[in-house]
Protein backbone atom coordinates (compact mmCIF):
# COMPACT_ATOMS: atom_id res chain seq x y z
CA UNK A 1 0.00 0.00 0.00
CA UNK A 2 1.46 3.43 -1.04
CA UNK A 3 3.67 5.49 2.03
CA UNK A 4 3.06 9.36 1.96
CA UNK A 5 5.81 10.97 1.58
CA UNK A 6 5.34 13.53 4.47
CA UNK A 7 5.08 10.72 6.93
CA UNK A 8 9.05 9.33 5.77
CA UNK A 9 10.15 12.99 6.14
CA UNK A 10 8.12 12.95 9.84
CA UNK A 11 9.78 10.13 10.84
CA UNK A 12 12.45 10.98 13.58
CA UNK A 13 15.18 8.65 13.14
CA UNK A 14 15.70 9.34 9.74
CA UNK A 15 16.64 13.03 10.16
CA UNK A 16 15.38 13.46 6.72
CA UNK A 17 15.57 17.58 5.54
CA UNK A 18 12.63 19.06 3.29
CA UNK A 19 14.06 20.95 0.68
CA UNK A 20 10.96 21.96 -1.82
CA UNK A 21 7.61 23.47 -0.44
CA UNK A 22 5.47 21.37 2.14
CA UNK A 23 2.68 21.64 -0.40
CA UNK A 24 4.91 19.25 -2.97
CA UNK A 25 4.91 16.22 -0.36
CA UNK A 26 1.02 15.71 -0.81
CA UNK A 27 1.67 12.27 -2.28
CA UNK A 28 2.39 8.73 -1.33
CA UNK A 29 5.11 6.31 -2.84
CA UNK A 30 4.86 2.62 -2.93
CA UNK A 31 8.64 1.87 -3.58
CA UNK A 32 12.23 3.24 -3.00
CA UNK A 33 14.92 2.80 -5.77
CA UNK A 34 18.34 4.58 -5.85
CA UNK A 35 20.42 5.29 -8.95
CA UNK A 36 23.53 7.58 -9.94
CA UNK A 37 22.83 7.32 -13.65
CA UNK A 38 21.75 10.46 -15.49
CA UNK A 39 18.73 8.96 -16.58
CA UNK A 40 17.59 6.30 -14.51
CA UNK A 41 14.14 6.38 -16.05
CA UNK A 42 13.84 3.14 -17.89
CA UNK A 43 14.22 1.34 -14.63
CA UNK A 44 11.72 3.46 -12.65
CA UNK A 45 7.80 2.83 -12.15
CA UNK A 46 5.38 5.45 -11.21
CA UNK A 47 4.55 6.27 -7.73
CA UNK A 48 8.53 5.34 -7.02
CA UNK A 49 10.75 7.28 -4.41
CA UNK A 50 14.32 7.76 -6.09
CA UNK A 51 17.35 8.08 -3.67
CA UNK A 52 20.81 9.42 -5.40
CA UNK A 53 24.23 10.24 -4.02
CA UNK A 54 24.78 12.88 -7.04
CA UNK A 55 27.43 11.30 -8.75
CA UNK A 56 25.71 11.67 -12.48
CA UNK A 57 26.02 15.68 -11.13
CA UNK A 58 30.16 15.81 -10.39
CA UNK A 59 30.62 13.39 -13.45
CA UNK A 60 29.47 15.67 -15.81
CA UNK A 61 31.22 18.95 -16.32
CA UNK A 62 28.02 20.74 -17.08
CA UNK A 63 25.41 19.18 -15.58
CA UNK A 64 21.17 20.03 -16.58
CA UNK A 65 19.75 19.80 -13.19
CA UNK A 66 16.29 20.83 -15.41
CA UNK A 67 16.88 18.25 -17.40
CA UNK A 68 16.98 15.32 -15.08
CA UNK A 69 14.68 16.18 -12.43
CA UNK A 70 11.94 16.75 -15.82
CA UNK A 71 13.12 13.32 -16.59
CA UNK A 72 11.56 11.94 -13.23
CA UNK A 73 8.79 13.95 -13.35
CA UNK A 74 7.87 12.79 -16.50
CA UNK A 75 8.39 9.18 -15.54
CA UNK A 76 5.96 9.24 -12.53
CA UNK A 77 8.97 9.50 -9.65
CA UNK A 78 6.81 10.81 -6.29
CA UNK A 79 9.75 12.11 -4.33
CA UNK A 80 13.66 12.50 -5.02
CA UNK A 81 15.97 12.23 -2.06
CA UNK A 82 19.67 13.20 -1.87
CA UNK A 83 22.64 11.58 0.56
CA UNK A 84 25.23 14.21 0.87
CA UNK A 85 28.67 13.86 2.09
CA UNK A 86 28.95 10.77 -0.01
CA UNK A 87 29.95 12.20 -2.94
CA UNK A 88 28.97 15.70 -2.91
CA UNK A 89 28.88 18.66 0.13
CA UNK A 90 25.48 19.59 0.54
CA UNK A 91 22.78 19.99 -2.11
CA UNK A 92 23.22 21.47 -5.04
CA UNK A 93 21.88 24.52 -5.40
CA UNK A 94 20.58 24.46 -8.86
CA UNK A 95 18.56 20.69 -7.98
CA UNK A 96 16.85 22.04 -5.34
CA UNK A 97 15.68 25.33 -7.53
CA UNK A 98 14.75 23.05 -10.42
CA UNK A 99 12.54 20.28 -8.09
CA UNK A 100 10.69 23.56 -6.69
CA UNK A 101 9.88 24.87 -10.24
CA UNK A 102 8.66 21.42 -11.61
CA UNK A 103 7.06 20.96 -8.34
CA UNK A 104 9.06 17.50 -7.62
CA UNK A 105 9.40 17.00 -3.81
CA UNK A 106 13.40 16.69 -2.92
CA UNK A 107 14.60 16.20 0.62
CA UNK A 108 18.25 15.92 2.41
CA UNK A 109 19.63 12.23 3.32
CA UNK A 110 22.20 13.09 6.01
CA UNK A 111 25.71 11.03 5.73
CA UNK A 112 24.75 8.57 8.63
CA UNK A 113 21.26 7.79 7.67
CA UNK A 114 21.67 4.54 4.66
CA UNK A 115 19.53 4.36 2.24
CA UNK A 116 18.11 0.89 3.12
CA UNK A 117 16.82 2.17 6.40
CA UNK A 118 14.24 4.39 4.40
CA UNK A 119 13.74 1.65 1.31
CA UNK A 120 12.87 -0.54 4.92
CA UNK A 121 10.44 1.79 6.34
CA UNK A 122 8.40 1.74 3.22
CA UNK A 123 8.29 -2.00 2.58
CA UNK A 124 7.55 -2.04 6.54
CA UNK A 125 4.62 0.45 6.01
CA UNK A 126 3.15 -1.69 2.90
CA UNK A 127 4.05 -4.93 4.86
CA UNK A 128 1.54 -3.43 8.00
CA UNK A 129 -1.13 -2.16 6.06
CA UNK A 130 -1.24 -5.49 4.02
CA UNK A 131 -1.31 -7.24 7.37
CA UNK A 132 -4.03 -5.01 8.32
CA UNK A 133 -6.15 -4.84 5.31
CA UNK A 134 -6.26 -8.80 5.58
CA UNK A 135 -7.23 -9.14 9.23
CA UNK A 136 -10.06 -6.69 8.11
CA UNK A 137 -10.84 -8.56 5.13
CA UNK A 138 -10.65 -11.93 7.56
CA UNK A 139 -12.61 -10.33 10.61
CA UNK A 140 -15.30 -9.02 7.78
CA UNK A 141 -15.85 -12.68 6.47
CA UNK A 142 -16.39 -14.13 9.82
CA UNK A 143 -19.05 -11.20 10.56
CA UNK A 144 -20.84 -11.65 7.81
CA UNK A 145 -20.40 -16.23 8.37
CA UNK A 146 -22.02 -14.79 12.11
CA UNK A 147 -25.01 -12.70 10.02
CA UNK A 148 -25.18 -15.69 7.38
CA UNK A 149 -26.60 -17.88 10.62
CA UNK A 150 -28.00 -15.48 12.90
CA UNK A 151 -31.79 -13.89 12.87
CA UNK A 152 -31.25 -11.99 9.72
CA UNK A 153 -29.48 -14.18 7.43
CA UNK A 154 -28.58 -13.91 4.18
CA UNK A 155 -30.16 -10.09 3.63
CA UNK A 156 -28.25 -9.89 7.17
CA UNK A 157 -25.17 -10.87 5.06
CA UNK A 158 -25.21 -8.84 2.56
CA UNK A 159 -25.94 -5.86 4.83
CA UNK A 160 -22.86 -6.76 6.73
CA UNK A 161 -20.36 -7.18 3.74
CA UNK A 162 -21.64 -4.15 2.22
CA UNK A 163 -20.82 -2.00 5.34
CA UNK A 164 -17.23 -3.55 5.29
CA UNK A 165 -16.48 -2.77 1.21
CA UNK A 166 -18.68 0.64 1.65
CA UNK A 167 -20.21 -0.22 -1.35
CA UNK A 168 -23.94 -1.57 -2.44
CA UNK A 169 -25.02 -4.92 -2.70
CA UNK A 170 -27.41 -7.62 -3.74
CA UNK A 171 -28.72 -10.95 -3.73
CA UNK A 172 -31.44 -11.85 -6.23
CA UNK A 173 -33.00 -15.06 -6.33
CA UNK A 174 -33.67 -17.26 -9.46
CA UNK A 175 -36.44 -14.70 -11.01
CA UNK A 176 -33.67 -11.90 -10.94
CA UNK A 177 -35.96 -10.32 -7.56
CA UNK A 178 -34.01 -9.05 -4.52
CA UNK A 179 -33.58 -11.23 -1.43
CA UNK A 180 -34.54 -9.57 1.68
CA UNK A 181 -36.29 -9.96 5.24
CA UNK A 182 -39.59 -9.14 5.80
CA UNK A 183 -38.17 -6.93 8.69
CA UNK A 184 -35.92 -4.95 6.72
CA UNK A 185 -37.58 -1.24 6.67
CA UNK A 186 -35.06 -0.07 3.43
CA UNK A 187 -33.12 -1.99 1.00
CA UNK A 188 -31.34 -0.03 -1.18
CA UNK A 189 -32.51 0.64 -4.88
CA UNK A 190 -31.09 -1.30 -7.22
CA UNK A 191 -30.39 0.69 -10.67
CA UNK A 192 -32.46 -0.72 -13.79
CA UNK A 193 -29.13 -1.38 -15.88
CA UNK A 194 -27.82 -4.01 -12.94
CA UNK A 195 -31.37 -5.59 -12.71
CA UNK A 196 -31.00 -5.49 -16.84
CA UNK A 197 -27.80 -7.87 -16.64
CA UNK A 198 -28.93 -9.58 -13.73
CA UNK A 199 -31.64 -10.77 -15.64
CA UNK A 200 -29.54 -11.00 -18.60
CA UNK A 201 -27.02 -13.65 -16.87
CA UNK A 202 -29.54 -15.33 -15.16
CA UNK A 203 -31.79 -15.96 -18.71
CA UNK A 204 -28.16 -17.08 -20.39
CA UNK A 205 -28.89 -19.74 -17.55
CA UNK A 206 -24.90 -20.40 -17.50
CA UNK A 207 -22.13 -19.56 -14.47
CA UNK A 208 -20.89 -16.08 -15.55
CA UNK A 209 -18.84 -12.98 -13.98
CA UNK A 210 -19.28 -9.36 -15.41
CA UNK A 211 -17.02 -6.27 -14.60
CA UNK A 212 -18.93 -3.78 -15.96
CA UNK A 213 -17.07 0.41 -15.39
CA UNK A 214 -19.80 3.50 -15.94
CA UNK A 215 -18.24 7.05 -14.90
CA UNK A 216 -17.16 7.06 -11.43
CA UNK A 217 -18.99 3.60 -10.35
CA UNK A 218 -17.36 -0.06 -10.93
CA UNK A 219 -19.52 -2.85 -10.72
CA UNK A 220 -19.50 -6.53 -10.59
CA UNK A 221 -22.43 -9.25 -11.33
CA UNK A 222 -22.19 -12.99 -10.66
CA UNK A 223 -24.32 -15.76 -11.19
CA UNK A 224 -25.07 -18.07 -8.63
CA UNK A 225 -25.57 -22.10 -9.26
CA UNK A 226 -24.21 -24.44 -11.53
CA UNK A 227 -24.78 -24.07 -15.26
CA UNK A 228 -28.23 -24.49 -15.93
CA UNK A 229 -29.42 -25.05 -12.57
CA UNK A 230 -28.61 -20.76 -11.86
CA UNK A 231 -30.60 -20.12 -8.37
CA UNK A 232 -29.99 -16.69 -8.08
CA UNK A 233 -27.23 -13.48 -8.59
CA UNK A 234 -24.94 -11.27 -6.50
CA UNK A 235 -24.06 -7.96 -7.61
CA UNK A 236 -21.68 -5.40 -6.32
CA UNK A 237 -21.21 -1.60 -6.70
CA UNK A 238 -19.16 1.51 -5.49
CA UNK A 239 -16.66 4.43 -6.25
CA UNK A 240 -13.60 2.84 -6.42
CA UNK A 241 -12.10 -0.88 -8.03
CA UNK A 242 -12.86 -3.75 -5.47
CA UNK A 243 -9.15 -4.98 -4.69
CA UNK A 244 -8.01 -8.87 -4.20
CA UNK A 245 -8.53 -8.60 -0.50
CA UNK A 246 -12.54 -7.19 -1.09
CA UNK A 247 -13.15 -9.96 -3.96
CA UNK A 248 -11.84 -12.63 -0.67
CA UNK A 249 -14.65 -11.14 0.84
CA UNK A 250 -16.89 -11.12 -1.79
CA UNK A 251 -16.42 -14.94 -2.28
CA UNK A 252 -17.52 -15.35 1.26
CA UNK A 253 -20.63 -14.17 0.43
CA UNK A 254 -21.42 -14.94 -2.96
CA UNK A 255 -20.92 -18.63 -1.24
CA UNK A 256 -23.25 -18.25 1.37
CA UNK A 257 -25.75 -17.12 -0.75
CA UNK A 258 -25.37 -19.69 -3.34
CA UNK A 259 -25.56 -22.52 -0.42
CA UNK A 260 -28.70 -20.54 0.87
CA UNK A 261 -30.75 -20.31 -1.93
CA UNK A 262 -29.89 -23.54 -3.27
CA UNK A 263 -31.22 -25.05 0.27
CA UNK A 264 -34.06 -22.33 0.29
CA UNK A 265 -35.29 -24.13 -3.39
CA UNK A 266 -34.82 -27.82 -2.13
CA UNK A 267 -37.17 -26.53 0.76
CA UNK A 268 -39.38 -25.25 -0.71
CA UNK A 269 -40.00 -28.42 -2.73
CA UNK A 270 -39.58 -30.28 -0.18
CA UNK A 271 -42.35 -27.92 1.37
CA UNK A 272 -45.07 -28.78 -1.51
CA UNK A 273 -47.07 -31.89 0.49
CA UNK A 274 -47.30 -30.07 3.86
CA UNK A 275 -48.31 -27.16 2.27
CA UNK A 276 -51.19 -29.42 0.14
CA UNK A 277 -52.15 -30.49 3.82
CA UNK A 278 -51.83 -27.25 5.20
CA UNK A 279 -54.69 -26.41 2.49
CA UNK A 280 -56.85 -28.90 3.41
CA UNK A 281 -56.90 -27.38 6.64
CA UNK A 282 -57.45 -24.02 5.10
CA UNK A 283 -60.39 -25.06 3.68
CA UNK A 284 -61.71 -26.56 6.92
CA UNK A 285 -61.28 -23.06 8.56
CA UNK A 286 -57.90 -22.90 10.38
CA UNK A 287 -56.94 -19.84 8.72
CA UNK A 288 -55.20 -18.37 12.27
CA UNK A 289 -53.35 -22.28 12.31
CA UNK A 290 -52.25 -22.54 9.17
CA UNK A 291 -51.24 -18.59 9.15
CA UNK A 292 -48.45 -19.36 12.05
CA UNK A 293 -47.60 -22.99 10.54
CA UNK A 294 -46.58 -21.61 6.88
CA UNK A 295 -44.41 -18.07 7.91
CA UNK A 296 -41.63 -20.99 8.97
CA UNK A 297 -41.21 -21.29 5.30
CA UNK A 298 -41.33 -17.85 4.83
CA UNK A 299 -45.05 -17.36 3.69
CA UNK A 300 -47.28 -14.74 4.46
CA UNK A 301 -51.17 -15.77 4.04
CA UNK A 302 -53.43 -13.32 2.32
CA UNK A 303 -54.44 -10.85 4.83
CA UNK A 304 -58.96 -10.48 4.65
CA UNK A 305 -59.64 -10.02 1.08
CA UNK A 306 -58.37 -12.03 -1.75
CA UNK A 307 -58.62 -13.95 -5.07
CA UNK A 308 -58.73 -17.36 -5.75
CA UNK A 309 -56.56 -18.27 -9.56
CA UNK A 310 -56.73 -21.53 -10.65
CA UNK A 311 -53.84 -23.16 -13.79
CA UNK A 312 -54.11 -26.55 -15.01
CA UNK A 313 -50.82 -28.31 -13.38
CA UNK A 314 -50.62 -30.79 -15.89
CA UNK A 315 -50.21 -27.84 -18.91
CA UNK A 316 -48.32 -25.79 -16.17
CA UNK A 317 -44.38 -25.62 -17.23
CA UNK A 318 -42.86 -26.60 -13.49
CA UNK A 319 -40.88 -23.66 -14.09
CA UNK A 320 -44.35 -21.62 -13.83
CA UNK A 321 -44.78 -23.44 -10.66
CA UNK A 322 -41.26 -22.66 -9.02
CA UNK A 323 -42.21 -18.65 -10.11
CA UNK A 324 -45.03 -18.37 -8.32
CA UNK A 325 -43.70 -20.21 -5.39
CA UNK A 326 -40.75 -18.44 -4.99
CA UNK A 327 -43.10 -15.11 -5.07
CA UNK A 328 -45.00 -16.60 -2.59
CA UNK A 329 -42.07 -16.31 0.07
CA UNK A 330 -40.54 -12.83 -0.75
CA UNK A 331 -40.61 -10.28 1.78
CA UNK A 332 -43.77 -8.40 0.42
CA UNK A 333 -45.90 -10.88 -0.53
CA UNK A 334 -48.88 -12.05 0.92
CA UNK A 335 -49.54 -15.09 -1.80
CA UNK A 336 -49.98 -18.61 -1.07
CA UNK A 337 -49.62 -21.15 -3.90
CA UNK A 338 -50.17 -25.00 -3.97
CA UNK A 339 -51.69 -27.83 -5.62
CA UNK A 340 -54.61 -28.98 -4.86
CA UNK A 341 -55.99 -32.02 -7.17
CA UNK A 342 -56.13 -31.61 -10.90
CA UNK A 343 -54.92 -27.88 -10.28
CA UNK A 344 -52.45 -25.32 -9.37
CA UNK A 345 -54.33 -22.44 -6.85
CA UNK A 346 -52.74 -19.78 -6.00
CA UNK A 347 -54.25 -17.22 -3.06
CA UNK A 348 -53.62 -13.62 -3.66
CA UNK A 349 -54.01 -10.81 -1.46
CA UNK A 350 -56.71 -8.09 -2.63
CA UNK A 351 -53.75 -5.32 -2.60
CA UNK A 352 -51.30 -7.78 -5.13
CA UNK A 353 -54.31 -8.01 -7.73
CA UNK A 354 -53.55 -6.19 -10.16
CA UNK A 355 -49.77 -6.82 -9.94
CA UNK A 356 -50.59 -10.85 -10.49
CA UNK A 357 -52.79 -10.42 -13.47
CA UNK A 358 -50.00 -8.26 -15.37
CA UNK A 359 -47.95 -11.08 -14.40
CA UNK A 360 -50.22 -13.54 -15.86
CA UNK A 361 -50.69 -11.98 -18.99
CA UNK A 362 -47.32 -10.93 -19.55
CA UNK A 363 -46.28 -15.10 -19.02
CA UNK A 364 -49.64 -15.78 -21.18
CA UNK A 365 -50.34 -18.14 -19.08
CA UNK A 366 -53.75 -19.82 -19.01
CA UNK A 367 -55.69 -18.79 -15.60
CA UNK A 368 -59.54 -18.97 -13.83
CA UNK A 369 -59.64 -16.24 -11.35
CA UNK A 370 -62.21 -15.75 -9.20
CA UNK A 371 -64.33 -12.46 -7.66
CA UNK A 372 -62.81 -10.69 -4.79
CA UNK A 373 -63.48 -13.70 -1.28
CA UNK A 374 -62.98 -13.53 2.42
CA UNK A 375 -61.88 -16.61 3.95
CA UNK A 376 -65.17 -17.85 5.31
CA UNK A 377 -65.44 -18.28 0.95
CA UNK A 378 -62.35 -20.06 0.42
CA UNK A 379 -64.49 -23.12 -0.94
CA UNK A 380 -66.45 -20.22 -2.77
CA UNK A 381 -63.45 -18.66 -4.29
CA UNK A 382 -62.30 -22.23 -5.65
CA UNK A 383 -64.83 -23.23 -7.59
CA UNK A 384 -64.92 -19.63 -9.37
CA UNK A 385 -61.66 -19.45 -10.08
CA UNK A 386 -61.69 -23.22 -11.40
CA UNK A 387 -65.08 -22.24 -13.68
CA UNK A 388 -63.09 -19.43 -14.94
CA UNK A 389 -60.26 -21.52 -16.04
CA UNK A 390 -62.95 -24.16 -17.75
CA UNK A 391 -63.91 -21.17 -19.52
CA UNK A 392 -60.79 -19.66 -20.54
CA UNK A 393 -59.06 -19.26 -24.03
CA UNK A 394 -55.41 -20.75 -24.07
CA UNK A 395 -53.24 -18.27 -22.94
CA UNK A 396 -55.67 -15.97 -21.29
CA UNK A 397 -56.77 -14.62 -18.39
CA UNK A 398 -60.68 -15.00 -17.50
CA UNK A 399 -62.39 -13.64 -14.17
CA UNK A 400 -65.31 -15.18 -13.11
CA UNK A 401 -66.72 -11.40 -12.57
CA UNK A 402 -66.92 -10.71 -16.50
CA UNK A 403 -68.21 -14.43 -16.97
CA UNK A 404 -71.06 -14.37 -14.51
CA UNK A 405 -71.70 -10.60 -15.83
CA UNK A 406 -71.67 -11.89 -19.18
CA UNK A 407 -74.61 -14.40 -18.84
CA UNK A 408 -75.16 -16.89 -15.97
CA UNK A 409 -76.01 -19.36 -19.15
CA UNK A 410 -72.62 -18.72 -20.82
CA UNK A 411 -70.77 -21.04 -17.61
CA UNK A 412 -73.29 -23.85 -18.00
CA UNK A 413 -71.37 -25.54 -21.59
CA UNK A 414 -68.52 -25.91 -19.18
CA UNK A 415 -69.50 -26.11 -15.60
CA UNK A 416 -71.63 -27.52 -13.23
CA UNK A 417 -74.95 -25.73 -12.67
CA UNK A 418 -75.04 -26.27 -8.80
CA UNK A 419 -71.53 -25.43 -8.04
CA UNK A 420 -71.92 -22.20 -9.96
CA UNK A 421 -75.16 -21.34 -7.95
CA UNK A 422 -74.15 -22.04 -4.79
CA UNK A 423 -70.97 -19.79 -6.04
CA UNK A 424 -73.25 -17.00 -7.36
CA UNK A 425 -75.33 -16.96 -4.53
CA UNK A 426 -73.36 -17.90 -1.36
CA UNK A 427 -73.60 -14.75 0.23
CA UNK A 428 -77.03 -14.54 0.16
CA UNK A 429 -77.65 -18.21 1.09
CA UNK A 430 -75.10 -17.16 4.09
CA UNK A 431 -77.70 -14.87 5.60
CA UNK A 432 -80.50 -15.45 7.18
CA UNK A 433 -82.57 -12.98 5.64
CA UNK A 434 -81.47 -13.75 2.21
CA UNK A 435 -81.86 -17.53 2.48
CA UNK A 436 -85.75 -16.07 3.22
CA UNK A 437 -86.11 -14.19 0.23
CA UNK A 438 -84.89 -17.46 -1.48
CA UNK A 439 -87.77 -19.45 -0.52
CA UNK A 440 -89.87 -16.57 -1.38
CA UNK A 441 -88.82 -16.58 -4.91
CA UNK A 442 -89.16 -20.35 -5.44
CA UNK A 443 -92.48 -19.80 -4.49
CA UNK A 444 -92.98 -16.36 -6.79
CA UNK A 445 -91.30 -18.17 -9.63
CA UNK A 446 -93.18 -21.51 -9.55
CA UNK A 447 -96.15 -19.41 -9.83
CA UNK A 448 -95.02 -17.90 -13.01
CA UNK A 449 -94.03 -14.24 -11.41
CA UNK A 450 -97.36 -13.51 -10.86
CA UNK A 451 -97.80 -11.69 -7.86
CA UNK A 452 -101.14 -12.45 -6.37
CA UNK A 453 -101.62 -16.16 -6.68
CA UNK A 454 -97.67 -16.15 -4.98
CA UNK A 455 -98.58 -14.01 -2.61
CA UNK A 456 -101.80 -15.73 -0.77
CA UNK A 457 -99.91 -19.72 -0.94
CA UNK A 458 -96.87 -17.16 1.19
CA UNK A 459 -99.66 -15.41 3.29
CA UNK A 460 -98.64 -12.27 2.89
CA UNK A 461 -99.63 -9.02 0.74
CA UNK A 462 -98.43 -8.67 -2.75
CA UNK A 463 -96.84 -5.48 -2.35
CA UNK A 464 -95.34 -7.21 0.50
CA UNK A 465 -93.49 -9.60 -1.85
CA UNK A 466 -92.89 -7.38 -4.81
CA UNK A 467 -91.01 -5.46 -1.75
CA UNK A 468 -88.92 -8.47 -0.86
CA UNK A 469 -88.34 -9.40 -4.63
CA UNK A 470 -86.77 -5.66 -5.22
CA UNK A 471 -84.36 -6.27 -2.34
CA UNK A 472 -83.39 -10.46 -4.05
CA UNK A 473 -82.50 -8.25 -6.71
CA UNK A 474 -80.36 -6.20 -5.30
CA UNK A 475 -78.38 -8.65 -3.35
CA UNK A 476 -77.84 -10.88 -6.67
CA UNK A 477 -77.62 -7.95 -8.82
CA UNK A 478 -80.16 -10.00 -11.14
CA UNK A 479 -82.99 -7.88 -12.59
CA UNK A 480 -86.09 -9.78 -11.73
CA UNK A 481 -88.01 -7.23 -13.61
CA UNK A 482 -87.19 -9.13 -17.10
CA UNK A 483 -87.44 -12.42 -18.31
CA UNK A 484 -83.16 -13.14 -18.21
CA UNK A 485 -83.06 -12.10 -14.79
CA UNK A 486 -85.89 -14.37 -13.53
CA UNK A 487 -85.01 -17.39 -15.70
CA UNK A 488 -81.18 -17.21 -14.38
CA UNK A 489 -82.58 -17.14 -10.73
CA UNK A 490 -84.83 -19.90 -11.44
CA UNK A 491 -81.65 -21.72 -12.64
CA UNK A 492 -79.72 -21.99 -9.73
CA UNK A 493 -82.53 -22.31 -7.35
CA UNK A 494 -83.57 -25.29 -9.54
CA UNK A 495 -80.15 -26.62 -9.16
CA UNK A 496 -79.35 -26.20 -5.10
CA UNK A 497 -81.16 -28.09 -2.61
CA UNK A 498 -82.18 -24.57 -0.26
CA UNK A 499 -84.39 -27.01 2.47
CA UNK A 500 -80.85 -28.22 3.13
CA UNK A 501 -79.86 -24.63 4.65
CA UNK A 502 -80.91 -23.65 8.06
Amino acid sequence: MPTPIWDIIETPQLALRALTPRKTFDRSVNWVHNSDLDDPTPFLADGQLLLTTGRQFVDNPAPDFVAYVARLAAAGVAALGFGTEVIAHGVPEELISACAVIGLPLFEVPYRIPFIAISRLVADNEAEQARAEFDRALAAQNDIARAAVGKGRLSAATTRAAEHLECQAWIFDADGEVVSNRSESSVPECPPDIRASVNTLLARARRARVVDDVPDEHRIVQTLGPSGQLCGAVAWSRGSEFGDLDRSVMTVLAALAEVSLEQTENLRVGHRAILEQLFQLLKDGRVDSVRRAVRVAGIELPKNRFAVAALNLSETNASVRDVLERRAARADSRFFAVADGRHLLVLIDASQLAAERRFFRINELTVGLSSEVGWAELTVGITQAVRSLEAAPPGSVTEFDSLVGESFFGLLASSSVADIAHARLASVIDSVEGLGLLRFAQVWLRHNGQWDPAARELGIHRHGLKTRMQRLAELTNLGLDTFQGRAELWAMLAAIDLNEKS
